[in-house]
């Protein structure tokens, strides 16, 4: 029996041709997709011209005051004393905050959030001291529970 005959004439060989055919399929697409994104350089876009100052939109300044149950008043992270009746430092920071927003040439509010525990002096009080400072704009939101 000659096995190792038999064995020879069964030998499979590797075609190249169409292997050649698949990758260069592969690289052709692989270039035409390349071509197609676009880097960020390439985005065309045009910058707005010089805009004049008065189509800018104005942006208002709004300060937020709030009024604890414990009477003391808080404003943009400053804390004033509850035996300060008069808040003299409430009203320079206030008016500073104003003289931003007038230099910006943007609209002022305050806006008041007293906690319902505290008292209607202590409200008045800061109402009082808005009004020293010459806010125009005050109005009244319910303290978040």
């Amino acid at each position: 029996m000659n096995l190792h005959k038999h064995y020879e004439e069964d030998k499979m060989e590797l075609q190249i041709a169409p292997l050649i055919d698949v990758v260069f399929l592969l690289l052709i697409y692989f270039m035409v997709t390349a071509s197609l994104i676009k880097k960020e350089g390439d985005i065309s876009f045009m910058l707005p011209a010089n805009v004049p100052a008065e189509e800018m939109q104005d942006i208002p300044v709004e300060v937020l005051i709030e009024i604890n149950a414990d009477d003391t008043v808080q404003m943009e992270g400053l804390r004033f004393a509850s035996e300060d009746r008069n808040l003299d430092e409430l009203v320079s920071q206030v008016q500073g905050l104003q003289a931003i927003a007038m230099a910006q040439r943007s609209p002022f509010f305050v806006n008041l959030v007293p906690n319902k525990e505290s008292i209607h002096r202590r409200i008045v009080d800061v109402m009082d001291a808005c009004a020293a400072a010459g806010v125009t704009n005050l109005t009244f939101s319910k303290a978040e529970e």
